[in-house]
């Protein structure tokens, strides 16, 4: 089976960030053994892509694309995988007539076209979607149709809060033989360790499988939050429920990260409640605070902010997440107020600032899975 990967956005084309979505997808090709003709990077212009995916299509039998599928002006991919493939757009997912949406509503979705010249299927540009659509749909789609009769399966550990160097680092010593593989996929605060084994049957996958499964759940303890489709978010709702809490959030110049991720979820308000308000101003105001000096201590206006919203919003727990640009660089601040007590955690931020936001929401969602996994623990 031949495939064929293209990248799509002007930021890729002109080299400004890395196009490590490629290099994950490919990586991804190689470990089952598929065949990759080209990779190709195209700007944000309709013809372009279409041109791109009409071209892919005509040399290999799968075309898997990255990047715009989002609500832009200048996300065009679904528009061109229409009009090459001669289908309509429709306003219900997947947004394109005859074709099958991937993954679920509750996360960003990527599209699965099937045509008498191939199969194209358009993944988020978002590096976490995009992996864990990889992860969880398309490898599987490509494993089905592949020949031949070599064992294989596969599972993903996921972790969060903890630096992808430190999991090599806990993971260092695993002995893998022939055939066994550990790769690493890191993004905002979160690291995925993916497990590949292969070998002549299917019980002896299962048995190196659970064996060093076994083995990793025992280096990295509590750092892995859940396992294959978990997502961080969700492992953090079933959390609250479980323990009938509910938790008040406010995020101060995030773009809201923890509440767009969870706003797809159903029942999300169940155990979370968002202050609508995202500015230091707005949060105060609401909250009934003192303003705070430009020279004042921000970690005291935080802990003071987070016991103010859950007595405000009358929840058990208040979580603020504020971010702090100061002339030496970003500065997350993570407090969450509870009937025991206020914790506060603290992080700098050096990395890609298109990164911040989803860093300091998952930042957010590890710091209150911490408490609670310490107040209650399974």
């Amino acid at each position: 089976m031949k495939v064929e990967v293209v990248s799509i956005g002007d930021e890729l084309l002109l080299a400004e960030i890395l196009d490590t979505n490629a290099a994950y997808i490919t990586r991804c090709l190689r470990e089952l053994g598929l065949e990759l003709t080209a990779r190709v990077t195209v700007g944000d212009e309709l013809a372009q892509i279409a041109g791109a995916l009409a071209a892919g299509l005509a040399r290999a039998d799968v075309v898997i694309s990255s990047g715009g599928l989002g609500i832009q002006s200048n996300d065009f991919t679904r528009q061109a995988a229409a009009d090459i493939t001669g289908r309509n757009l429709t306003s219900e997912p997947p947004g394109v007539s005859q074709g099958q949406a991937i993954g679920s509503p509750a996360a960003a979705q990527g599209l699965l076209l099937d045509t008498e010249q191939g199969t194209l299927i358009c993944l988020p540009g978002n590096q976490r979607d995009m992996s864990y659509l990889v992860q969880t749909e398309v490898l599987p789609y490509l494993r089905q149709r592949l020949p031949g009769d070599e064992a294989m399966d596969w599972t993903v550990f996921r972790t969060a809060g903890i630096m992808e160097s430190n999991v090599r680092e806990l993971l260092d010593g695993i002995r893998l033989q022939p055939g066994q593989q550990l790769t690493y996929t890191s993004y905002a605060g979160q690291t995925d360790v993916r497990l590949l084994i292969k070998a002549e049957t299917d019980p002896a996958v299962a048995t190196a499988l659970a064996r060093l499964s076994a083995q990793i759940e025992s280096r990295l303890g509590d750092h892995i939050y859940g396992r294959d489709r978990d997502r961080l978010e969700q492992v953090t709702m079933r959390a609250l429920e479980r323990h009938n809490l509910q938790v008040a959030v406010a995020e101060h110049k995030t773009g809201g990260s923890i509440a767009r991720a969870m706003h797809h979820i159903p029942d999300v308000s169940k155990t979370f409640a968002f202050l609508p308000l995202t500015t230091y101003d707005g949060i105060s105001r609401y909250l009934e605070l003192e303003t705070l000096r430009e020279s004042g201590d921000v970690t005291r206006w935080c802990r003071l902010a987070a016991e103010s919203l859950r007595q405000k919003m009358e929840t058990p727990l208040g979580l603020v997440v504020y971010k702090n640009i100061t002339p030496g660089g970003v500065q997350l601040l993570i407090t969450l107020a509870a009937p025991s007590g206020v914790s506060v955690a603290q992080r700098s931020f050096g990395g890609h600032p298109g990164n911040i936001d989803h860093w300091a929401g998952t930042l957010g969602l590890v710091h209150l899975r911490r408490w609670l996994l310490a107040h209650h623990p399974q």
